[in-house]
């Protein structure tokens, strides 16, 4: 029976209509995929032809639908009925706003699937409202135990509300203690239920996703707050894939060495009852290369024509993401949104998430430097090598796909099959073989050539055991032999011998392409797999020919590292400036972004952050700012130690200076401290000459790298003797309450090292364009850092502290008032040893 018909011309108007009616007749009449565009009053005004199929089907190009466009297809047959997969499509489509139309040849009757998604005017927020759910005698202070009024909290609620209701892009440095997640929590649930529009929390760390979702988010499920949904979204590779453990369940043997047996039939068993099947619900730590086995991978996926998509987990839990209101991130996975959505031009469709316009991004401070890791290439030999083994075993040449596939044919070797078969099996397969081992030896002798030539560039400086060092490639190096010869025809060759073993994969695809039906269904799954490390290898191909060529904003180099006999080459590259993509990525598309953090100013302004991220490129009306000093007493509660006669820490007493410091001070507080440092070497050796003697103290010394971070934070807050050695990460994200944390120890300014090779190449095109690379780029770095660290002390108002700094820079360089104008205003004793002892004996009295 066929479907009610409508006009079309009560759709679509007339000069389209014939601008379809020409787009069906061009393809022989078979099924066209158009999109269209509507006008203001939501006729379809304009066309976009993306792809032409055959009498039964046609590609859906999904990933060019935009919001509120509408996806018209044909049925040649006349019949409007929509088939089930365009049921599936309208219903993914659909969700994500865009409209779904079926159409018959002649373009004179239509069925709307979907109908197109209308915009609706905003209610905007009511910041008097939502501030009196925060004051006294608000619902909040009521339902939370041992809630307290923050002015500065109501503060920044109006802020991140007006950011809301005037599309700008809010700056709020928020001081420890304003408790900007419910904040910016409140506006955003309000915002997402009233206008229905998503809305997308990012943070950088664990600890704060935990503390949102777990904490903060629960809080507010309570009566005057409306009902909402919100779902942490994780990675795709987080979740087990159900095809590739059917796979390895089944024909396992062929596929996987038998020292990952155990640990694979333990995932295979967990798989068949895990509620969400992500890898955080797994209760064993597995070995990676084990988890990559199973994990869901885009490009070894079929969506809807695997026989798992309906218990598929990913999918479940991005149809989950899709309904949610408020969703909560990380900030790699929302650049990486980003990066797909522009090279895609997908800003109202799905790409990694659901779309969304509305941002929020907690921990902002560090925007820039994920940004750049993830714009950015880093390349290991590891990225040929995987896909390789995957195909063949090194180490067992009768395990991998490409055996299996031999293996396998015998299933499908019938009689109209025999020619293909034959040339897989006697032809393609042997010359990939031999290839593979080619291609192998020449990765491997790559890979060692260009290390030993860049180390003897060097002048053999690499010398110890995990020692790492970085060339950059700078214009000098670019005219020298190891350039031209070493490294620039090293790759070109590698390159040159992926990209004819790539062809050769293509040739055995086609090939299983040409089986019969049935044949193509017994293989589809290792079709995928091949499939997917061919596509592998042709982007590493690309990646790795593209570090060899010179590109503007560009900066390039190569790390190399030696640990037990093994060698690490590494080819990096990364934007000298991101502020331009940031804009083009995250800024220009977007209509609220509230960038928030407790560390964003230097000296209480934005400048330098507003530089690096390029928020100084949006026009000023756009963007506003807001500074919140913490409700915390810094000045009764802390005091910040800055001895001046010890020596400084390029001189060669400096390290005995800090040890024989470091043994009073621990006296003094009896452990409860945190010391930070600025490198891994210093820490080490401190550590390794201090341990022996505050453990016969009776303390409990504790080392970054010595077990995980989660582990490391228990001991310590729980351990009230313990001291904790950590460096860089550290720095940051730790929230100890109570007398477990009462010293935080800076041992020298958080510089960054300066002939890092992009922080050489920042300095330097500073430098070009006649700036002061150290107080435009270096010092500001560094006091965002100190500023990090300093806030690890102070964390509720019944904290008591001080930080000590063993830098005596900070108070006889000029520019060590800029590191003291930035921090709270807490005591300062900038005095020799004895005298800062003094005081501090005197401050822990007083506990």
């Amino acid at each position: 029976m066929n479907t009610t018909k409508w006009f079309a011309k009560d759709f679509i108007i007339q000069n389209t209509l014939s601008a379809i009616k020409d787009a069906i007749s061009n393809a022989g009449g078979n099924e066209v995929f158009l999109i269209g565009k509507p006008d203001e009053n939501y006729m379809i005004a304009d066309i976009e032809v993306y792809a032409m199929g055959n009498k039964n089907a046609v590609p859906a190009i999904l990933r060019e639908v935009k919001h509120g466009e509408v996806i018209i297809h044909n049925h040649p047959n006349g019949n409007l009925t929509p088939s089930e997969e365009d049921i599936e499509v309208a219903s993914e489509m659909g969700s994500l706003g865009a409209g779904f139309y079926i159409i018959n040849n002649e373009v004179e009757y239509l069925y709307p699937v979907v109908k197109i998604a209308k915009e609706h005017p905003y209610e905007k927020l009511d910041c008097v409202m939502l501030s009196n759910l925060l004051r006294p005698g608000g619902i909040l202070s009521v339902t939370i135990p041992g809630y307290e009024y923050r002015e500065s909290q109501v503060d920044m609620l109006t802020s991140v509300s007006d950011a809301f209701n005037n599309d700008t892009v809010a700056t709020i440095e928020a001081g420890t203690g304003t408790g900007k997640s419910l904040a910016y929590l409140l506006p955003a649930i309000f915002w997402t239920v009233k206008n229905k529009e998503r809305v997308v929390i990012s943070t950088n760390t664990i600890n704060l996703q935990e503390q949102l979702m777990y904490k903060d988010i629960p809080t507010l499920k309570i009566e005057n707050i409306p009902n909402f949904k919100s779902v942490l979204v994780k990675g795709r590779n987080n979740y087990i894939c159900l095809r590739k453990a059917q796979n390895l369940q089944f024909e396992g043997d062929m596929l996987i060495e038998e020292r990952e047996k155990k640990q694979l039939i333990h995932i295979l068993s967990w798989a068949e009852k895990t509620r969400d099947g992500s890898k955080a619900d797994l209760n064993l730590l597995v070995n990676d290369n084990v988890w990559e086995m199973v994990q869901s991978e885009a490009d070894q996926c079929t969506r809807l024509k695997c026989n798992f998509y309906n218990k598929c987990f990913f999918y479940s839990a991005r149809r989950n993401a899709s309904s949610a209101d408020i969703l909560v991130i990380n900030h790699h996975l929302l650049m990486a949104d980003l990066v797909l959505r522009k090279e895609t031009r997908g800003y109202d469709s799905t790409a990694i998430l659901p779309p969304f316009k509305r941002i929020i991004i907690d921990e902002a401070h560090n925007l820039e430097s994920v940004a750049t890791s993830n714009i950015g290439l880093s390349f290991s030999r590891m990225r040929i090598l995987k896909p390789l083994g995957k195909l063949v075993n090194q180490k067992d040449n009768k395990k991998g796909l490409l055996p299996f596939l031999k293996n396998k044919i015998k299933d499908v070797d019938f009689q109209c099959n025999k020619d293909i078969t034959v040339d897989i099996t006697e032809g393609i397969y042997p010359q990939l073989l031999d290839m593979r081992i080619e291609i192998y030896a020449c990765v491997t002798n790559t890979f060692s050539d260009i290390f030993e030539s860049v180390n003897s560039y060097i002048n053999n400086k690499f010398l110890e055991n995990g020692t790492e060092l970085k060339l950059r490639i700078t214009d000098e190096l670019l005219s020298t032999p190891l350039w031209s010869d070493s490294i620039e025809k090293k790759i070109r060759h590698l390159c040159t011998e992926i990209h004819n073993f790539v062809i050769l994969l293509n040739k055995l695809i086609a090939a299983i392409e040409r089986l019969d039906k049935e044949s193509r269904d017994i293989l589809s799954s290792l079709f995928i797999d091949i499939t997917s490390c061919k596509t592998r290898l042709n982007t590493a191909k690309n990646d790795l020919f593209s570090f060899i060529r010179s590109e503007e904003n560009l900066c390039r180099w190569i790390e190399l590292r030696s640990y037990n006999d093994n060698f690490f080459i590494k080819f990096c590259n990364a934007p000298i400036d991101i502020s331009n993509a940031l804009k083009a990525y995250l800024f220009d598309n977007y209509r609220t972004i509230i960038l928030t953090s407790a560390t964003l100013t230097i000296d209480n302004t934005f400048t330098f952050y507003q530089k690096n991220t390029g928020l100084h490129l949006l026009p000023e009306k756009r963007i506003t700012e807001l500074i919140l000093s913490s409700p915390f007493d810094y000045k009764s509660q802390s005091m910040i130690c800055i001895p001046t006669d010890i020596s400084d820490p390029d001189d060669s007493y400096y390290k005995k200076d800090l040890v024989e410091n470091l043994s009073k001070l621990i006296a003094i507080t009896d452990g409860r401290s945190l010391v930070l440092f600025t490198s891994y070497r210093l820490l080490n050796d401190i550590f390794d000459m201090l341990k022996p003697y505050f453990t016969g103290q009776g303390y409990t010394c504790l080392k970054q790298g010595e077990d995980n971070r989660h582990n490391l934070l228990e001991t310590f807050k729980n351990d009230k003797t313990s001291i904790l050695f950590a460096t860089d990460s550290f720095w940051e994200g730790i929230d100890v309450k109570g007398d477990a944390l009462e010293c935080v120890i800076i041992t020298r300014l958080p510089f960054k090292v300066p002939n890092e090779p992009i922080i050489e190449a920042r300095t330097e095109a500073i430098e070009m364009k006649g700036g002061n690379s150290f107080y435009d780029y270096s010092l500001p770095v560094a006091v965002l850092k100190l500023k990090q660290g300093f806030g690890r002390l102070i964390r509720s108002k019944e904290d008591r502290g001080v930080v000590f700094i063993f830098d005596r820079r900070i108070a006889t360089k000029s520019y060590g008032k800029v590191f003291i104008k930035s921090l709270p205003k807490a005591k300062c004793i900038k005095k020799n040893t004895e005298h800062v002892f003094k005081e501090l004996e005197n401050f822990f009295k007083r506990r």
